[in-house]
């Protein structure tokens, strides 16, 4: 019976350290956090007057990996909490503005452009960036800046 007893917290002590392990370190947040997002006129506008770099977003309704991005990458507390505190984000939907998509040479969905307080652009990040690698990449060359 105690050899029994040992077994299944054993068990259950093995479960609970795997599932850790296995877990995302920053895990997807309630809605009540999220990126606080701005259009490009004035996102731009703000991130003048702030001096600023912006992380400018490109999207569409019909990206399948737009809306993996969205979900995964742009619900991960850490990147949140980043693009929040560290840069003015700018989301861009390529069917609605035209014009900023063609402005920044936007070949495919999703893309992550980076432009510096002055006036350095750095992109495209060209499609889906899981939220580890794109807050890593992000913050690196926002740092440098």
């Amino acid at each position: 019976m105690e050899l029994l007893r040992y077994g299944i917290g054993l068990t259950i002590g093995l479960a609970l350290v795997v599932g850790y392990l296995l877990s995302p370190t920053q895990p997807v947040v309630s809605s009540a956090a999220v990126v606080n997002w701005h259009t490009y006129k004035e996102g731009s506008d703000l991130a003048r007057r702030q001096k600023k770099n912006m992380v400018i977003y490109f999207r569409a309704d019909w990206c399948t990996y737009c809306g993996q991005m969205e979900k995964e990458t742009f619900g991960n507390a850490a990147v949140i909490e980043f693009l929040n505190s560290q840069a003015i984000a700018i989301k861009v939907d390529v069917d609605q503005e035209k014009r900023i998509a063609r402005l920044f040479g936007v070949r495919g969905l999703p893309a992550t452009f980076l432009l510096m307080h002055n006036g350095e652009q750095v992109g495209p990040m060209p499609g889906f960036i899981p939220p580890r690698p794109y807050l890593s990449m992000i913050s690196k060359i926002l740092s440098a800046s």
